[in-house]
């Protein structure tokens, strides 16, 4: 049964609807689903600090790069990407690090500086917050808070999330850190399940609320209300062709098409009984297609998991980065 809490936060959070402006760049979209998934390896990064900050237990800096992205044109706001590095302050190679990708509409680190990192550090895990394109101080003019005004726009987010995430892996490895991982919340949860299946070596995986693919997020689960459906079907000619086209496109990334992570007992989900956004077959599907995975469902919703369950996403990412 969907959570009432989800059905209540999303009529409140969602005035606006989702691709107001339509598909976007439609041909390149079409272009993708013939060519399908070719991610390729990560790409280096130079990093260029811009501050840091001490306190008695940790060192804050912040950092920026240019996207590796190049499958679809960003905004000229989403080139570059901008993250913030949590360590302890006596940190060394050996300590565990991991990066942490963005939900559906948070924006900037603190969220995730107050809700995972600084908590974090008591287990002496550093993080690496990045902040997502179409988001924060990569959000391009013109964009309503986290509604994207074209369903292409949603797609580059997605695609480029994950290889920004990738490489931050590849320069961490480079820094000298030995034991990586990469969580999420939600939507990051999703991609950071899609960074560690592309990983060639192993790393500690959290996914909390996550889906085995968007198209069951944005074509079944509550967001798929908040779509400006009239428009999508208009631009495809006439009928229920959007939906259709949606799953196709979505399905391409669709996280049981790879193999699982390297290393899959360090893999741990976290999922919710009764989550509106995310369905659970989705969140079961994923688990089964990684045979040693851990996962640990709530009696809650989507939004009840975040609000009142934070402490089982933190002891995921430490159990995770445990088994590595």
């Amino acid at each position: 049964m969907t959570s009432i809490l989800d059905r209540i936060y999303a009529s409140h959070s969602n005035k606006l609807l989702f691709f107001k402006d339509g598909w976007g760049d439609l041909p390149r979209l079409c272009e993708m689903i013939r060519r399908g998934d070719q991610p390729g390896a990560p790409r280096p990064i130079d990093v260029v600090w811009s501050q840091t900050r001490e306190t008695p237990d940790a060192v804050f800096r912040q950092g920026a790069f240019l996207s590796p992205y190049s499958d679809m044109p960003l905004p000229r706001e989403s080139e570059q990407a901008f993250f913030e590095m949590v360590m302890p302050r006596k940190a060394m190679p050996e300590t565990p690090v991991c990066i942490h990708l963005a939900a559906t509409g948070d924006e900037g680190f603190s969220r995730r500086r107050q809700f995972f990192a600084l908590p974090l550090l008591k287990y002496g895990i550093g993080s690496v917050i990045l902040e997502n394109p179409w988001y924060g101080r990569r959000r391009p003019a013109g964009q309503q808070k986290k509604m994207l005004n074209h369903f292409s726009d949603l797609a580059a987010m997605g695609g480029a999330a994950a290889e920004e995430g990738r490489s931050l892996l590849f320069w961490l490895k480079k820094q000298g850190y030995k034991k990586t991982g990469i969580c999420g919340v939600s939507m990051g949860g999703s991609i950071a399940a899609r960074v560690a299946a592309l990983e060639e070596s192993p790393v500690a995986m959290i996914g909390c609320l996550a889906a085995h693919s968007a198209s069951a997020v944005f074509t079944e689960g509550l967001l798929s209300r908040y779509l400006a459906w009239d428009v999508l079907d208009q631009e495809l000619g006439s009928g229920e062709k959007a939906r259709a086209f949606m799953r196709e496109f979505l399905d391409v990334t669709n996280l049981t098409r790879l193999p699982a992570p390297r290393k899959p007992e360090a893999s741990f989900l976290v999922g919710a009984k009764n989550d509106g956004y995310v369905p659970p077959y989705s969140a079961h599907l994923l688990h089964s297609h990684w045979p040693g995975s851990s996962m640990q469902w709530l009696k809650t919703g989507h939004v009840g998991a975040f609000l009142f369950h934070r402490r089982h996403f933190l002891e995921a990412i430490r159990d995770a980065f445990a088994r590595l």
